[in-house]
């Protein structure tokens, strides 16, 4: 039982009837479910996929993505989920550092996909969720429609990997974690018993599933529950008050920014849900107290990294909870807070995460290097660093250096200056990560121009967001003669914060 398709197949014999996913006006009852998934293993099989294999999913939050996502883990496939947010460059990447061999997608994001798999011959399967396919696709539903249920799933070791995971990790260059049926089934699992879930148990699915966290805490953790999952393809607030009172609801899953948005709503749902799971960045003092007192329910923080399959800690209802911390570990994880020399500090004082469990990835895709710097002595090296109060309640200080984390998702500023700076009018270029009431960061840049007049900040901007996804576009380019620069020829990003502040006085108050 070492595949994590069996979390589907186990609800589907315990709770057939149970709805597994709500989406607009259809119901996929675990039966349904594993009726699907299991169709579309076949297919896959039919067109030559088979364990081992790379399957790339780049789907909304649709009935589709938990089909297709439990259909690869059947056959044994390796998933690689990919954000719909992604352009075609970003997408070419990891298509072609994972070697998949299929990819299935919404019909939206057909033309960015198109150009991504020019010139990788390995990707020949292109399955488009859509009515009219184009030449060289073929429909996701016809795997549905022409195939009967594959019986047999293939087994697996407990280290064999089910997804990989694309992360910026400590250097800020992307690369695939690969996380083991293991990893996953053990923090799905961690998650279910911290949470305590029944199969009346139902949660908003409004946080995307293309994310890690989506995947273990919204689909994996209910899926295991036999609970319910109501779907929404893209986050709208003022859709959750009304999903909640009609399939009464009983958790809520998100990043700060959404819990702003949904406690700034005019009226919230008619039955208070039992609580709202807060991951991605530290929650606002401010925001915690409007979002309990309209929502009725208490707010859970937590913490995680991709790394570890994601989730590491929660904050309990068992115990006091503080705004802004990262909690406890989870059942059967270990986190320490150590030095430099890997010795545990003490209260007040500032040290890395560390942290030890199931739920560890076994390395990073092809970089044995980056991996061993990681993964030390049995140990994950977060990166991450914060301190222990008196009380015992972790809050993180800084995040992994140089990240910006905007919304609850991470933005590598490397990425960013890549594409700056391909721009002919650009000689150099720094991104940083200033405070934002909303995003809880938000993305500016400053560049050098090459020569002559700098172009209009619209320019690069436009230039940008044609190249990677929205949420990693700077709201604002800041023209300069140099950049600042330590003895060494380094970029002194905290200069570059300085500069900022001094520019726009709103930033400046905002960040103290």
């Amino acid at each position: 039982m070492n595949n994590l398709y069996h979390l589907l197949e186990q609800s589907a014999v315990r709770h057939p009837e149970n709805p597994a996913v709500i989406f607009r006006n259809h119901t996929l009852t675990y039966s349904a479910l594993k009726d699907a998934a299991d169709r579309m293993a076949s297919g896959f099989r039919s067109l030559g996929l088979d364990a081992g294999d790379r399957i790339a999913l780049m789907l909304p939050n649709v009935p589709h993505f938990a089909i297709g996502y439990y259909a690869s883990l059947k056959i044994g496939a390796t998933l690689v989920t990919l954000s719909g947010s992604f352009r075609a460059d970003e997408i070419h990447r990891r298509l072609e550092d994972s070697e998949a061999k299929a990819i299935l997608y919404f019909e939206g994001f057909r033309s960015y996909v198109h150009q991504a798999v020019h010139g990788l011959d390995r990707c020949r399967n292109l399955l488009a969720l859509t009515d009219q396919p184009q030449a060289g696709e073929l429909r996701i539903n016809s795997l549905l429609e022409k195939n009967e249920p594959l019986e047999a799933t293939a087994e697996v070791g407990p280290d064999d990997t089910a997804l990989i995971a694309y992360t910026g990790g400590l250097s800020g260059h992307v690369k695939g974690a690969e996380l083991t049926h293991a990893n996953l089934m053990s923090n799905a699992q961690a998650c279910f018993d911290f949470l305590k879930l029944q199969p009346s148990d139902g949660v908003i699915g409004g946080f995307p599933l293309s994310h890690l966290t989506g995947q273990t805490l919204v689909m994996n953790t209910f899926i295991r529950a036999g609970a319910s999952i109501v779907l929404l393809p893209k986050f709208d607030p003022s859709a959750v008050p009304p999903a909640v009172s009609e399939y009464r609801l009983t958790h809520l899953v998100g990043v700060p920014a959404m819990l702003a948005e949904l406690a700034a709503l005019p009226e919230s749902p008619e039955m208070a849900p039992k609580c709202a799971l807060c991951t991605g960045d530290a929650l606002r003092p401010e925001t915690l107290d409007a979002f309990e007192e309209k929502w009725r329910a208490p707010v859970l923080e937590g913490y995680g990294l991709t790394e570890a399959s994601p989730m590491v800690s929660f904050n309990s209802l068992a115990r006091e909870r503080k705004a802004g911390s990262i909690g406890l570990p989870l059942p059967g994880v270990d986190m320490k807070i150590v030095d430099e020399d890997d010795r545990e500090v003490r209260p007040g004082q500032v040290g890395e995460i560390i942290v030890q469990g199931p739920n560890v990835m076994k390395g990073y895709l092809n970089r044995p290097e980056a991996t061993r710097e990681v993964l030390r002595n049995g140990w994950l090296k977060t990166g991450d660093l914060a301190l222990l109060d008196e009380s015992g309640f972790g809050f993180i200080v800084t995040r992994k250096k140089n990240v910006i984390v905007k919304s609850g998702f991470s933005v590598y500023p490397v990425e960013v200056e890549k594409i700056i700076t391909a721009h002919p009018g650009i000689r150099e270029a720094v991104v940083i990560g200033l405070p934002d009431p909303v995003q809880g960061e938000e993305i500016h840049a400053c560049a050098v121009v090459r020569n002559g007049e700098p172009p209009e900040e619209s320019e690069i901007i436009a230039y940008v967001r044609e190249r990677l996804a929205l949420y990693k576009c700077p709201r604002s380019v800041f023209f300069v003669p140099s950049l600042p620069k330590g003895p060494t020829g380094r970029v002194l990003r905290d200069k570059v914060r300085q500069m900022f502040a001094e520019r726009f006085p709103v930033m400046k108050k905002q960040s103290q």
